[in-house]
């Protein structure tokens, strides 16, 4: 079982399980919308291990989000190569 509470997995619902309910491939930014400056989310990007941070809204086409994995400054990550999110979620390692 994932910790992430919304996927979106690229090439169609690889487990048959998509949390949302129909794949789009800009759902996940569509469902990063609705969220407020401020909330702690826990991303997938890439082949990247799941990463903790603050969501801080769009610039660009990017997501910034604030103390990502620990860091002091913003960070960008593009909203397309997010693969599932999970919002004030944790996943243990």
């Amino acid at each position: 079982m994932s910790c992430f509470g919304y996927n979106n997995y690229g090439n169609g619902d690889r487990n048959g399980n998509n949390v949302a309910g129909a794949y789009d491939e800009n759902s996940i930014a569509r469902f990063l919308r609705t969220l407020s400056p401020g909330t702690p989310v826990v991303i997938q990007y890439d082949d990247q291990r799941p990463a903790r941070g603050i969501f801080e809204g769009f610039q660009n086409g990017n997501l910034l989000l604030s103390r990502f994995n620990g860091f002091p400054g913003l960070t960008r990550v593009n909203v397309n190569r997010v693969n599932a999110v999970s919002v004030g979620g944790r996943c243990d390692d």
